[in-house]
């Protein structure tokens, strides 16, 4: 009987050093491999595997198995929203890195794509205002979620889905999707202010959407920042002029509030993001013309926020680029030189900390007009199979 070369390599290997060996390659080397024998298509499609692979790929500074993710629109009414992605390490070694679609299934939309969030290499986006979809590219499996709307009484074309998010609930070891629909009437809309709303979340294991969750009386709108456990929004109360942080747990599905930093005087309304796996926030201050950006380094902790980096705008863009100043800074990615790629608008930027200086990377073709935003990914062999998720 023939045997494979993976087959023969067994035998002179250990078994464990095998697994060690694969731990370490890229997604796209691991589904070739899946083909070479039964042995290692067993190996590579485990829960276990699975988890030690993205916990591996998440320590290691190599940049082959990180993308950043980005929507896009070209100007016509006509033109349909797209879904790119390109390779971090494309983006810092060429002069030009071209962005490609994604053509495994049918996203292409008459409106604008939305990311809902990006959780162990899943991706969640909106579609055509109200329809959700879950993705791996790197398997480039996808799945269409069930109807937002089955089972409400909400009339989709009265309102819209104003607040989202997408994460993971270790104590379920399940993939959630929390998303609000907002119904207005016509008086509503001309105050600015909601009349109804309707809080939901999916459940992967389930693949269903929850009864109406506890929504207190808070505006969760836009994306929700998924870090430890928890959704993060910026709640402002136009009637108090103030804001606050306000969370929403995915495991026991209620809402809260988290610290916000005590230093924020001076400054607009913060925009939060994910850095390291760490809650950040940017914010655009008046008197320096420029953008500073805190990490919350320990979740839960106390007096835990601290400055990750301070951008001149001046530096960044010159006096003639004063209109482009407030787009949003939002940190992606620490390189291994430890200098942070950010991106300001369309613009993709690295930042030395060391010596505060900003420059202008390599451009990325994205082949639309309207650039709306980016994320950065690790690229991981999970499943939208339930049954298949792996525990992390």
């Amino acid at each position: 009987m023939k045997t494979s070369k993976a087959d023969r390599i067994s035998h002179h290997l250990p078994e464990e050093i095998i697994e060690e060996i694969l731990y370490r390659l890229p997604v796209k080397s691991l589904l070739r491999f899946k083909c070479v024998s039964q042995s290692w298509r067993s190996l590579i499609s485990t829960k276990q595997f699975v988890e030690t692979h993205l916990q591996h790929s998440k320590k290691i500074e190599s940049l082959t198995d990180k993308r950043i993710i980005s929507t896009c629109k070209n100007s016509s009414k006509s033109s349909p929203g797209r879904l790119k992605a390109c390779s971090l390490s494309s983006l810092l070694t060429e002069p030009v890195t071209r962005a490609v679609s994604f053509d495994f299934f049918p996203l292409n939309s008459s409106r604008d794509i939305v990311i809902v969030g990006s959780c162990n290499g899943l991706i969640s986006v909106l579609v055509d205002v109200c329809r959700f979809f879950l993705l791996n590219p790197s398997t480039r499996e996808f799945k269409e979620l069930p109807d937002f709307f089955t089972g409400t009484t909400c009339p989709k074309n009265l309102g819209s889905i104003s607040g989202y998010g997408f994460g993971f609930d270790e104590s379920s070891c399940d993939y959630k999707v929390y998303a609000v629909f907002t119904m207005t009437t016509p008086y509503d809309r001309d105050v600015g202010f909601p009349s109804k709303s309707v809080a939901r979340v999916y459940s992967l294991k389930a693949d269903s959407w929850g009864v109406n969750v506890f929504f207190e009386d808070r505006w969760t709108i836009g994306q929700g920042k998924f870090v430890s456990g928890k959704l993060h929004w910026i709640n402002y109360y136009k009637t108090k002029l103030k804001w606050e942080i306000v969370c929403f747990d995915l495991t026991n599905e209620s809402f809260g509030t988290v610290e916000r930093p005590s230093c924020m005087e001076g400054c607009y309304i913060p925009r939060l993001g994910v850095f390291k796996g760490c809650l950040c926030m940017s914010f655009d201050c008046a008197l320096t013309v420029g953008s500073d950006i805190l990490i919350w380094n320990k979740y839960g902790a106390e007096d835990s926020w601290s400055e990750l980096l301070s951008i001149s705008y001046l530096s960044v863009f010159g006096n003639s680029s004063f209109t482009r100043m407030f787009n949003r800074v939002t940190p992606l990615f620490v390189l291994p030189s430890g200098e942070i790629l950010f991106t300001s608008g369309s613009d993709f930027l690295i930042y030395n900390k060391k010596d505060g200086c900003v420059k202008q990377r390599h451009t990325v073709d994205f082949d639309c007009d309207r650039f709306r935003e980016a994320e950065a990914y690790t690229e991981s062999l999970v499943s939208l199979v339930p049954d298949n998720i792996a525990f992390f």
